[in-house]
This record gives C-alpha cells, structure tokens and sequence, in this order.
C-alpha cells in the first residue's frame, strides 16, 4: 500500500488490513464446518470441544485485537462491526446449510420454559449480561427432548415445530429459525469485506478514515486521563 508517509510499509499494512481478518474469518467458520461436518471423535469429548474452542477464540481475538490499531474512530468502530457481524454470519451460513441438507422437523409440545442469565466479565471490568431460555420438551421425535434459544419460543403447552440434526452434531432450534444459507452467506462476505475495506482505507491515507484525522480514539484516552489526575484527591 502506497500513500501513507511515514506509516509503516505496505506488506505489514497488508497484512494488518487484510491478513489478519481473513485468518480470522477461516477459524471462525472452520469452527463451524468442523461442527457440522467434522468427524464424530470432535464431538463429545474434551479434546474436540476445547479444540473447537480454541479455533473460535483466536479467530475473534484476530479480529477484535488487530483492531487496536486503528485509532481513528469511523475506522475502530465501523470495522469491528462489520468484521464480527459479518464473520458471524459467515459461520451461521454454515450451520444452516447443514440443518437445510439433513436436517428435520419434528413436532413438540413445550413442557417447561426456564430463563436462565449468564454474567460475564471482560479484562476492563466491564459486564455482560446474556439471557437464555431452556425449553424442556415432548417431541414426536423422541430424541429431541430440550432446546435453548435467546428468546422465548412458546409457553408451557403450547406446540412449536423443532427443527434437529439427526447426527445430533448441531442443536435443535425453531423451525422459522433456519436462514437461506446462500443469503447469510452473501449479506455476511459483504458486512466481512466492509469492514477489511475501511481498514485499507485507513492505510492508504484516505479521508476522513486516514490517521490523524477527525475523532481519534487516542485522544480520547488521554482527555480520560488527564480528567482523572485532577480530580484526584490531595494527599493528607
């Protein structure tokens, strides 16, 4: 990449730019591949989840991590979006195209709903809060017994058409749930590819994504800094 001054040469920016994304984006849907049509030692041990695992945290970690990099503020936050979303979508293609290719539908009645919170906490102290709902359930399939979504489905006694994989590599989930697999795939190549795009356009100096431009996440830090040293109490 040319244009950029003093920044650093084009294959380190290269890589940054694009690289880094798209290695991200191939273990995040290679996760998802891997869980729909990986072979079965995968599943159900271990070794296979935490190496599922793995894969899916060091694609995100490329993605939201490189990230830092670029200060600019349409650049920081419009990619991050893009490239998560995007990435997200990619893989969820995936999973669908397995449940349109095997898998089936199976009537159920809904015996119980449970809502259940799960709190997390990142390295700045910030929380998160994600709901779930389990849904206990009596199928004309009997193997298909519960399901969690992140929305209630159906109140207790009510029926709801389930949709399951019958090699049980994937969860069972409501039938009007399951996208046109070639349409997630298309919104997100082109959510992905906005997101590499304004990165490359932070490293070609173009405005306003150029560096030193605008609002500039750096900035802000150091405004939040220098506000936290004067309200900082006298020493007795």
């Amino acid at each position: 990449m040319v244009g950029y001054g003093n920044r650093p040469g084009w294959a380190p920016a290269a890589l940054m730019a694009v690289g880094a994304p798209l290695a991200g984006m191939a273990l995040i849907v290679a996760k998802a591949a891997l869980v729909a049509y990986g072979p079965s030692a995968l599943a159900g041990n271990w070794a296979g989840s935490a190496l599922l695992f793995v894969m899916m945290m060091a694609g995100y970690a490329l993605l939201v991590f490189t990230q830092l990099r670029y200060e600019n503020v349409l650049v920081f936050f419009g990619a991050f979006l893009l490239l998560v979303i995007g990435a997200s979508m990619v893989a969820g293609a995936v999973s669908d195209q397995a449940l349109h290719e095997r898998g089936r539908t199976t009537a159920c009645t809904v015996q119980k709903v449970d809502r259940r919170e799960v709190t997390s906490t990142d390295g700045d102290g910030n929380t998160t809060t994600d709901v779930y709902y389990d849904h206990d359930l009596a199928c004309a399939e009997p193997r298909v017994r519960t399901m969690t979504t992140r929305s209630k489905v159906a109140d207790r006694g009510e029926r709801v058409q389930v949709v399951y994989d019958p090699r049980d590599r994937l969860d069972p989930r409501p039938a009007g749930s399951v996208g046109d697999p070639g349409t997630s795939l298309k919104r997100g190549a082109a959510l992905f590819g906005g997101g590499v795009l304004l990165r490359v356009l932070f490293e070609l100096d173009v405005p306003p994504f150029r560096p030193g431009t605008g609002f500039r996440l750096g900035r802000l830090r150091r405004r939040r800094r220098r506000r936290s040293v004067r309200v900082r109490p006298p020493s007795p």
